[in-house]
């Protein structure tokens, strides 16, 4: 197996060809004038099985484009299987119809995926997995212990570990059993109109204990921003937010930690500023155990 690593996935793709001692396909893209984009693979697939690693992070819908066509250049140059990495995967918190007149965009995005050419597709750390329904054949990543690592090398040993969502209550806890911590969890509601997010308690208990806040995805920050007002009002002594899926739209991050944060961590899942978690050992760790390395 060899691997194809996408733009948007450079450094994460970087670490898991170095951990799980992959070589390198090289290809060239390019963008027309016109805003189209265009992939060339620059070596003889014929016969080679890949791994295709490209994150669907903003701008996704051109992530998500370079993502087919790297497929699809694979796949119609003779190569064998295409198993398809997505780190961050766009459209899957659309996972059902919410509203009369929506579609389910994460099941289109599969469909489109698996249109291209992909065999089987892993995912790390999906919204749901409503969302990795819509693939025929997909392996889900849990990356929860990069974090743990983390927090035990730094001082969070038995801290407690707070969902921002009732439904995100599972991860939480795999994070809370691996620093033997608590666990707890903020009652989310959101408007399906106009998106605004309220938190008010749902099982709480962070006095005078150093607390962290994990959720999938941050985006505008609204949810964790609402969360840490209601921890630092329950008497938590200091808190830590952690995501796998940092997007940090507008001044997201800063508006997080004014509003009383001690640390944010984000995985490399998707790459920018504020990427201080790589979760390349979970990931090959995973793929070795599903067979595919």
């Amino acid at each position: 197996m060899k691997a194809i690593v996408g733009p948007a996935s450079t450094g994460l793709g970087e670490k898991i060809c170095s951990l799980a001692g992959l070589e390198k396909i090289r290809f060239s893209f390019k963008q027309f004038p016109d805003g189209e984009l265009y992939v060339r693979l620059l070596e003889d697939v014929t016969g080679v099985e890949a791994l295709i690693i490209q994150s669907l992070s903003p701008p996704q819908d051109r992530n998500l484009m370079l993502l087919l066509q790297l497929i699809s250049a694979f796949k119609t140059n003779g190569g064998g299987e295409a198993s398809v990495l997505i780190p961050y995967m766009a459209y899957a918190r659309q996972d059902k119809i919410f509203l009369s007149g929506e579609p389910v965009s994460a099941h289109l995005v599969a469909r489109l995926i698996e249109a291209a050419g992909a065999d089987r597709v892993a995912l790390v750390e999906v919204h749901s997995d409503a969302a990795a329904k819509g693939f025929r054949n997909s392996v889900l990543i849990e990356v929860t212990g990069s974090f743990a690592e983390y927090y035990l090398r730094n001082g969070f040993e038995k801290a407690y570990v707070v969902a921002p969502d009732k439904n995100a209550t599972s991860r939480a806890k795999r994070l809370a059993d691996m620093i033997q911590g608590g666990v707890g969890w903020v009652e989310k509601t959101r408007n399906k109109e106009t998106g605004c997010v309220s938190s008010t308690e749902g099982q709480l208990n962070p006095s005078g204990r150093k607390t962290i806040i994990i959720d999938d995805i941050i985006s505008t920050g609204g949810t964790i921003i609402e969360a840490i007002k209601l921890l630092k009002s329950k008497g938590a002594s200091q808190i830590s937010v952690a995501c796998i899926h940092g997007l940090f739209v507008g001044d997201a991050y800063q508006r997080i930690m004014n509003a009383g944060a001690s640390s944010v961590l984000s995985s490399d899942t998707v790459e920018t500023q504020y990427s201080n978690i790589s979760v390349a050992s979970d990931v090959v760790r995973t793929l070795r155990e599903k067979g595919w390395l």
